[in-house]
């Protein structure tokens, strides 16, 4: 009788033992992850790390983070400074060399949310290759990772010329959407590799998609195809507002073009057509660009247009091109004629650029311009956003 009482007694002994064994509070990795990509430890996350790939049953994730530890460990130096770099680089190399299709996607799950090992993360698939440019240009096709597609068009940027048949058949596949396609020709331009160019003609020639061709067109006159500048400067011209962006934002590189197709170009109600063809201006200078730019600080066009109109007068003003333009640009403040107050702070902020101070300063025994605009500040204007430009300015000429 003793004895059946005794065995349950040490079965539950022995239960209540192991119990006591069993790990206590989070994982190592849980903690490891943490320590990455939350503090971007990446020291003492590998620590962590290495346990859990031992520990855990699944090891995408381990491996996963472990990669971007290593790779993050090097590229901030932290493994140097702590005489890790040998181990570092040897079990990054080894591990770019074994990813598989499963880590690669579980790097780009990781990686999706930004944190500061997010480059140094990325930086590894890159390392990886071909291999990793079909992950990339899967999950551009199919709209996974939409936070990456930024990230994904210059990773194969970086690719360069090992992603090049990729891209091509990419372009070539029915099912890929329009839009990627325009991507894609957008980073076969930044590659730069003339490869591409028999593939482009082959398929500006098969498209109806207007913006699509124009987008080609660009790429191939940048590969050195020149025969499509005209179509290029056409392209202003075109009813489609994406092909007329297209042809806008290649001005800046088109050679021997006549500012004045730039200048009445200015006359596009779209803010993005403007903006490319403004910056375009700052390198093809003209003169007689100078009224249209002021005109477009007080137009009714977006925040970009009037930005880039500042700095090219920017730069005009460098190349005495403006004239006596602060005396112009005051009296317009001042007059009361430019009603909406984002426009005046936009006029106040050409007058803070160093050309327009000089011109301030050299007038002002003439014109008295820094007078004129202290009583304007104190007595007219009422924004606070200009009334803070316009003292910013003030406290500059003294």
């Amino acid at each position: 009788m003793k004895k059946v009482v005794i065995i349950p007694l040490v079965i539950l002994l022995l239960a209540s033992v192991g119990c006591e064994t069993k790990q206590k509070g989070p994982s190592n990795l849980s903690v490891g992850r943490s320590k990455l990509i939350d503090s971007g430890n990446a020291l003492e996350a590998v620590e962590l790390l290495e346990k859990a790939e031992q520990e855990e049953v699944n090891k995408l994730e381990p491996r996963a983070l472990l990669l971007i530890a290593y790779s993050h460990g090097l590229a901030t130096g932290d493994a140097t400074t702590l005489g890790v770099e040998a181990k570092f680089k040897n079990q990054r190399q080894q591990r770019i060399q074994q990813l598989t299709e499963a880590e690669m996607r579980q790097l780009l799950q990781i990686l999706s949310t930004p944190s500061r090992v997010q480059k140094a993360g990325l930086q590894a698939l890159v390392d990886k290759g071909p291999e990793a440019s079909t992950i990339i240009l899967d999950s551009l096709i199919k709209g996974r990772y939409p936070a990456l597609h930024t990230n994904f068009a210059e990773m194969l940027v970086q690719m360069g010329s090992d992603s090049l048949d990729l891209i091509l058949a990419k372009l070539n596949d029915e099912t890929t959407p329009p839009a990627i396609k325009t991507k894609l020709v957008q980073t076969l331009s930044e590659i730069g590799d003339t490869e591409a160019i028999g593939a482009l003609k082959t398929l500006q020639s098969g498209t109806s998609d207007a913006a699509l061709a124009m987008e080609i067109n660009t790429t191939l006159y940048q590969l050195g195809e020149e025969s499509y500048k005209k179509d290029i400067i056409d392209g202003l011209n075109n009813s489609d507002v994406a092909v007329r962006r297209t042809a806008a934002k290649t001005m800046i590189d088109i050679e021997d073009i006549s500012p004045k197709v730039l200048i009445a170009g200015l006359k596009d109600d779209d803010s993005e057509v403007v903006a490319s063809l403004v910056k375009a201006l700052a390198i093809h200078q003209d003169a007689a660009a100078v009224d249209p730019l002021i005109n477009i600080l007080t137009s009714e066009l977006g925040k970009d247009p009037k930005q880039a109109a500042i700095d090219t007068l920017d730069i005009y003003g460098q190349e005495k091109l403006t004239g006596g333009l602060a005396k112009r640009i005051t009296t317009l403040l001042i007059g009361g004629t430019v009603t909406d107050p984002d426009n005046r702070f936009y006029l106040v902020q050409l007058l803070k650029r160093e050309p327009f101070l000089k011109q301030i300063r050299v007038l002002e025994s003439i014109e008295g311009l820094t007078s004129k605009l202290y009583q304007y500040h104190q007595n007219k204007e009422t924004e606070a956003l200009v009334k803070t430009a316009l003292k910013q300015l003030l406290d500059a000429l003294e």
